[in-house]
């Protein structure tokens, strides 16, 4: 096996649902692009989506898979020509598991959600097919498990009956070549929710809606972005049309550039990776959590809840629904605080960290 960079390997073969944008999509793209720049071959598998180009532009091959539909035997012969297979646990590249153990020399896993979210979002008989294959993944020599965090592993872990040390952390990284340090001042301005508007997101835009309107309750001088798309956009709309006057909110499409769209905002209510960009960029933080069907709560940003509030997108932080207690908290950063959470991100979350535990992972 001819070695390339700090991966140890030279072909990797990544399976994901879909190249539409989210967070664990980007990372793998940004992850296996450095690969690429190291010498090393990289092909993702995937249904077509917006993100096809940026991969092509890391020197990724892009080829677009419709999942419900089995692959062709060039799809096959193509998979056979990688060491490693990254396989997303989602429908779709999930059902070709099985198929990857036989054809490539080490396969790995990659969970990134929470377990209740399975049962909640897929229909019957998809998440006995997911276990089955987290529980063979756990089994097979060749394959290892990969998780967001320590939260994350205890959570997965505790789910679905398997040893937390069988699971290896991969954790969410962000690109701080191009997220410059520039703290935004204390005043208020505007709160960002940059989120998908989807069933999962939507304790952002609602935690966003009573910040803006505690703020504008105390006289602050504050309004609302939110700069998404999705299938709850109406019910977005709804919930700005009920709780707030109407000069104070806006709603936006989905950005053409992330970095630019969070530089431009003041306070950024978030969950993922997109917590830890708006935090290596110098901004006030906000992390949205869901309160079952309807409701939300949230914690401040601090460099004492990085580990369960940010570094593990899957951690309990302390949580509170208390949006005046939340500008309490907001005002009480200062730009030392912001700096140390730029520090965190950078020795915990950087491209370095995730590539050395990528690395770890398929060598253990």
């Amino acid at each position: 096996m001819e070695s390339r960079g700090g991966l140890g390997v030279n072909g990797i073969c990544c399976l994901l649902h879909s190249l539409v944008p989210g967070g664990s999509t980007w990372q793998w793209i940004r992850l296996l692009g450095r690969h690429t720049a190291d010498g090393g071959r990289v092909t993702i598998f995937a249904l077509d989506g917006p993100l096809a180009k940026p991969a092509r532009q890391a020197g990724i091959e892009v080829v677009p898979t419709e999942w419900a539909e089995p692959l062709g035997r060039d799809a096959i012969r193509a998979l056979a020509e990688h060491e490693v297979a990254v396989i997303q646990w989602e429908q779709g590249p999930v059902d070709l598991f099985p198929r990857v153990l036989r054809t490539c020399e080490r396969a790995a896993l990659a969970v990134h959600g929470a377990p209740q979210g399975v049962t909640r979002r897929l229909a019957p008989p998809l998440p006995m097919r997911l276990r089955r294959a987290l529980e063979r993944a756990v089994a097979e020599p060749r394959a290892v498990v990969l998780v967001r965090g320590q939260a994350h592993r205890r959570k997965v872990a505790a789910a679905y009956g398997v040893a937390p040390e069988a699971l290896q952390i991969l954790p969410p990284s962000v690109p701080l070549a191009s997220l410059p340090f520039e703290p935004a001042p204390r005043e208020t301005g505007e709160v960002l929710a940059m989120t998908r508007l989807g069933p999962e997101k939507m304790s952002i835009v609602r935690v966003a809606v009573e910040l803006v309107r505690a703020g504008l309750a105390a006289g602050r001088t504050v309004r609302l972005a939110i700069a998404g798309d999705g299938p709850r956009r109406a019910e977005a709309i709804a919930l700005c049309e009920r709780r707030l006057p109407s000069d104070s909110w806006r709603l936006e499409g989905a950005p053409g550039e992330a970095t630019g769209r969070l530089k431009a905002a003041d306070i950024v209510v978030a969950q993922g990776t997109t917590t830890l960009e708006a935090a290596a960029l110098g901004r006030r933080v906000v992390v949205a959590r869901s309160l079952g069907a309807k409701g939300a709560s949230a914690t401040v940003l601090t460099p004492d809840r990085y580990d369960e509030a940010a570094r593990d997108p899957f951690g309990d932080p302390p949580l509170s629904d208390d949006a005046a207690r939340l500008w309490d908290d907001l005002l009480a950063l200062d730009t030392a605080d912001l700096a140390a959470l730029r520090r965190l991100v950078e020795s915990h979350n950087s491209p370095d960290a995730a590539s050395l535990a990528f690395g770890a992972a398929l060598r253990s």
